[in-house]
This record gives structure tokens, C-alpha cells and sequence, in this order.
């Protein structure tokens, strides 16, 4: 009797085991058909051995060619850039390409994506925009597009297998070619990772869950702050009077570091900028306009807030002195950009403005959480940039 039982109880377990792990295999295979997880560099990437990668049109608001528009949005004009110009944190028609076309009552197609740097801008110019397109704007997010590893990983994957294009452009503009000591983010993301971090790349149900915590937790955390202003981890986030929110530590470490010239692939992706700049000036001549915004980072943003007040000495001593190299790119790029001959502009005016509008009407310019990409605040300031620019290069 106790052996038909205990039979009898395994066979039940065992039912309960099959059925499960078939249910999950089923929650997996309808998670993976009908959205973007497993949301990994992997499975949201196409490799494109012209500009690195482009973006997988299973994501939606992106199109057949991998870049975020609406259908039939048309070439005219486009904005070439980072994933400032993607538009991290707003819908698509919140990033600043098409706040910009609305301004102007012109369409603007958007060749932005988070990963894309100098090597790709270029080779969408030459490779990849319709033969109907006039102009061009290049949006330059100086604290990383000098940067190869945890930014640019797409001039990684470039430079790590240039293609004929890349050979030829390399040998016409006399490029320089830095390697990177460690490899490319996109291929090394492993090697850096915990076993959590890689079962949860492979597991769409893992990754979706994960990313439902993370919201809850981040919902707790703004009403945490809302409540407690100074709260934060003082050994991540550096703290800012006004209630100006915190910015991580590592942010700060990784431009600076991005912005280093002693560091050998920055200092050599910096002087491959006029170089860059002298081939698209070029352009001109195939009918191509092409004019440069340059955008700042968060940090930028909130140092100028401090320095027109004359109070940077209520800041913490080691940011005021990083964000000051940005400050002395600036004016070295300035320069530059003035020796190219093509339009240009400085998004940071914009910004500040839009950032004192923002403190006076309670509009945040920036998410609450660490994240150096703006809010519809901050991307409606670059368009407001990029409309300067485009009355510089005569489209309006």
C-alpha cells in the first residue's frame, strides 16, 4: 500500500514538474514573440559591418533600417548621433530630431543610437543616407564619443574589423587606428558579468521580471527622496545643494576618463575629429550640407548652474575639477569646429536655459534616478539648438 502511494505521490510530482517547466517554456516563447526581451546588446543589435551595429526592427518605433521613425519618414534632412539623439526617456517623438522637424515644419529622419560614436557618424554620412538627403546635422556628446569601450562600442567593433570602406577611408583621411587593451563592450560583456547577469541576458521571462523590480524599486526610491532629499549612498552619488538630484560617482570617473587625452585611444579618436570634420566640409561638393551641434552632459549642465552663481566652491572639489576638463574640451573643439569652415553650435546655452525654466515651474530637465539622458525638457532644448543651426546652414 505505502509503495502504490509513494508511487502514486512521485507520479503527481512528476506531472507537477513537466507541467511546470512546459509552462514556462511557453511563457518564455510568448514573451520572446511578442516583445523585446531578452533586452540585451545581443538581441537588440544587428551587426552592420558599415556603422558597427544597427538597432533590431522587432523594437518598437523602429524602423525597416534599424533606426527610430515612423514609417515613411522622409530623408531630406537628417541628424546623425548618440544615443543623446536616439532619445533615451522619451517616446519618439519626444527625442530632439523630431521636436526639431516640428519647429521647422520639416521632417527629420534620426540616425541616432545609443553606442554609436565618430567612426559610425561617418559612415552613415557616406554610406548610408538616401540619395535625397540635402543636409545633415551631427549632434558631438563630447563627454563620451572620444570614448571606445563602455560608450562608442560600435567604433569598437569597427576598428576591431574594419571592412573595404573602413580600409579605404582609413588610408584617405589618414586615420589613426587605436586598439583597445580589453576589447569591445559588445564582445567582452561576459567575461564582465556575474552568472545573474548572463542568465538573465538568455531568460526573457528572468529579464522581464528583473526589469518590473527595478521600476518598483525606483518608484519607491523617488518617493523616498521626495520625502528625505539629502537621501542617497554617499560613497556612489555625488550630493548637490538646491535639490539638484545626484549624480554617480562612476558617471563622472567614465567621462572623465573620456575626455582624458593621456589616454592613448581617446587622445587618437580626438585627433581623428578634424580629420572626420575636413571630409564632411567635402561633402558639400556631392550636395551634402552638414552642420555640428554639440551637446553637454548632465554634469556639464549642473556645473554651469553653479559657476554663473559664482558657487562652485559648494561642490565637491574632485567634480568641479572633472567637469573642468569638459569645460577645456569645449574650447579646444571650439576651435576646431571654427578651422573646419562647417555651421556650428553649442547646445549648452539651451540647456541652461531650459534648466532654470524647468527649477522655476517644477519641470525636471533630468529622470530623479542617475541617468545622463534628459527628459522632454532637455531634449526640447536641443532642438532649440539644432533650429540655431539649421537658420546657420540656411534651411529655414
Amino acid at each position: 500500500m505505502s509503495i502504490a502511494m509513494s508511487r502514486v505521490s512521485l507520479l503527481k510530482v512528476g506531472v507537477v514538474v513537466i507541467a511546470t517547466l512546459f509552462s514556462l517554456l511557453f511563457a518564455e516563447f510568448v514573451v520572446r514573440m511578442t516583445t523585446v526581451y531578452p533586452n540585451t546588446l545581443a538581441s537588440n543589435r544587428v551587426y552592420d559591418e558599415d556603422v558597427g551595429f544597427h538597432a533590431s526592427s522587432k523594437i518598437p518605433e523602429i524602423d525597416e533600417k534599424g533606426y527610430r521613425n515612423p514609417p515613411g519618414t522622409g530623408h531630406e534632412i537628417i541628424a546623425v548621433g548618440d544615443s543623446q539623439t536616439f532619445g533615451n526617456n522619451v517616446r519618439a517623438d519626444g527625442a530632439w530630431p523630431a521636436v526639431l522637424g516640428r519647429m521647422i515644419d520639416k521632417q527629420v529622419y534620426n540616425y541616432g543610437l545609443g553606442g554609436y560614436g565618430l567612426l559610425s557618424y561617418h559612415a552613415i554620412l557616406k554610406r548610408r543616407r538616401d540619395p535625397d538627403t540635402k543636409s545633415a546635422i551631427v549632434a558631438l556628446y563630447p563627454a563620451n564619443d572620444f570614448e571606445l569601450f563602455y560608450a562608442s562600442d560600435a567604433d569598437c567593433l569597427i576598428l576591431d574589423h574594419p571592412n573595404a570602406f573602413w580600409k579605404a577611408e582609413r588610408e584617405k583621411l589618414d586615420l589613426e587606428w587605436p586598439a583597445y587593451p580589453v576589447g569591445c563592450l559588445h564582445n567582452d560583456y561576459d567575461a564582465q558579468s556575474g552568472l545573474y547577469d548572463r542568465l538573465k541576458d538568455r531568460i526573457a521571462l528572468l529579464a522581464l521580471f528583473h526589469d518590473g523590480f527595478v521600476n518598483i524599486a525606483e518608484f519607491f526610491g523617488r518617493q523616498q527622496r521626495v520625502k528625505f532629499p539629502s537621501w542617497s549612498n554617499p560613497g556612489e552619488l555625488l550630493t548637490f545643494p538646491d535639490g539638484i538630484e545626484p549624480v554617480s560617482r562612476l558617471r563622472i570617473e567614465n567621462h572623465d576618463r573620456s575626455v582624458d587625452m593621456q589616454v592613448p585611444e581617446v587622445a587618437a579618436m580626438w585627433r581623428n575629429l578634424p580629420r572626420f570634420l575636413s571630409s564632411w566640409k567635402a561633402m558639400s561638393s556631392d550636395g551634402l550640407n552638414v552642420g555640428i551641434v554639440v551637446l553637454p552632459s548632465r554634469e556639464r549642465v549642473i556645473y554651469e548652474y553653479f559657476a554663473r552663481q559664482g558657487r562652485l566652491g559648494e561642490l565637491d572639489p574632485e567634480f568641479v575639477a572633472v567637469v573642468r576638463k569638459q569645460v577645456e574640451l569645449e574650447a579646444e573643439m571650439r576651435t576646431v569646429l571654427e578651422n573646419s569652415g562647417l555651421p556650428f553650435v553649442f547646445a549648452l546655452e539651451d540647456v541652461h536655459v531650459a534648466h532654470l525654466y524647468g527649477r522655476q515651474h517644477d519641470i525636471p530637465i533630468y529622470p530623479p534616478r542617475d541617468d545622463g539622458h534628459p527628459l522632454a525638457l532637455g531634449y526640447a532644448a536641443y532642438a532649440s539648438a539644432a533650429r540655431r543651426l539649421v537658420n546657420k546652414m540656411g534651411l529655414q
